[in-house]
C-alpha cells in the first residue's frame, strides 16, 4: 500500500514539476490517459530508485551531508531524479512496438535539483493525505 501511495505522490509531483519547469517533459504523450499512464510509471520507477538506491547514496555521501550541514540533500534528490530520468529512458527503448512512449527527459542538473524538490514537497503533501493515519 505504501508503494502505490509513494507512486501516487511521485507522479502527481512529476506532473507538477513537468508543468512549472521548461527543462522537464514527458515524450510523446498525445491524450490524457497515455499522459497519465506514463506519469504512473515513471511515478513507480522514482519510488523504486528512491527506495533501492537512495539509501545506499545517503550513506556513501554521510560526510558530505555532515560538511553541508544537510543541504547535499539536493544533490543526492537531483541525481535521483536524474537516474530516474535515464531508466525511463531506457524503457522508452521497450515501448515502440505498442505505440506508446514512456519516459522523462530532465534537461540539466539544475532543473533536475529544482524538479527534485517540487516533486518532493508535492509527494509529501500527497502522502500524508493518502498514507496510513499513524495514530
Amino acid at each position: 500500500m505504501d508503494l502505490i501511495v509513494r507512486t501516487l505522490g511521485n507522479a502527481a509531483g512529476l506532473w507538477l514539476a513537468v508543468a512549472l519547469l521548461d527543462g522537464m517533459v514527458v515524450p510523446g504523450t498525445p491524450s490524457l490517459a497515455l499522459t497519465l499512464f506514463n506519469l504512473l510509471v515513471v511515478g513507480l520507477v522514482l519510488a523504486l530508485v528512491n527506495s533501492l538506491i537512495k539509501p545506499v547514496a545517503k550513506v556513501v555521501a554521510f560526510p558530505l551531508y555532515v560538511v553541508t550541514f544537510g543541504l547535499f540533500a539536493l544533490v543526492v534528490n537531483g541525481a535521483m531524479l536524474m537516474l530516474t530520468s535515464w531508466i525511463t529512458d531506457v524503457l522508452a527503448g521497450v515501448s515502440p512496438g505498442t505505440g506508446m512512449t514512456l519516459g522523462l527527459h530532465v534537461a540539466s542538473f539544475g532543473t533536475a535539483i529544482v524538479g527534485s524538490l517540487i516533486v518532493s514537497i508535492a509527494s509529501a503533501i500527497i502522502v500524508g493525505l493518502l498514507g496510513p493515519s499513524r495514530r
